[in-house]
């Protein structure tokens, strides 16, 4: 079995398969415009505080407003932190103050679902979720409706992210 099939063998569910690309495009976007790339000859990154900065506070009320994303906003993304006893844990994170703790939020559920083992295998051929992860979908969902409200908002970030 090559490296590919064995992490697709574990059948990410729907949700993080849909955000992990809606994620990608959006980052893939953000540097492309240009005004949103940060970096130099050896790296460049995806200025998301310029980006939050620029949308501004009125997005944040926006998103509360229409709400699409109470979750994320009310109770975000937990952060993955090393105990003192060297185990990896959970650590709850205020509600979200401006636009720029949003896009952290969303950054920190990527972050989550990549790096902080949100599901997995267990050898059985199927998903079993973390302690802890009865929220993911619904914070994944909610990301990606907000990302979609960003491309609404800026319609030439919305164009990089047709043009991949």
């Amino acid at each position: 079995m090559t490296l590919v099939e064995e992490a697709l063998a574990a059948e990410l569910p729907k949700a993080a398969i849909d955000f992990f690309v809606v994620f990608s495009r959006f980052e893939c976007a953000l540097k492309r415009s240009g005004t949103y790339a940060i970096g130099n000859e050896d790296r460049v990154d995806p200025d998301w505080d310029g980006f939050a900065r620029d949308l501004g506070p009125a997005f944040l009320k926006q998103v509360i407003e229409q709400g699409i994303a109470s979750v994320m906003v009310n109770r975000p993304p937990k952060k993955q932190v090393k105990l003192a006893d060297g185990a990896l844990g959970w650590k709850d994170i205020g509600p979200v103050q401006n636009t720029a703790e949003l896009f952290l939020a969303i950054r920190r559920a990527r972050n989550n679902l990549a790096h902080g083992a949100k599901y997995r295998d267990g050898g059985t051929g199927h998903i079993d979720l973390v302690e802890g992860s009865e929220r993911d979908d619904e914070l994944l969902n909610q990301s990606m409706a907000v990302l979609e409200l960003a491309l609404m908002e800026r319609p030439e970030i919305h164009g990089f992210f047709r043009r991949y």
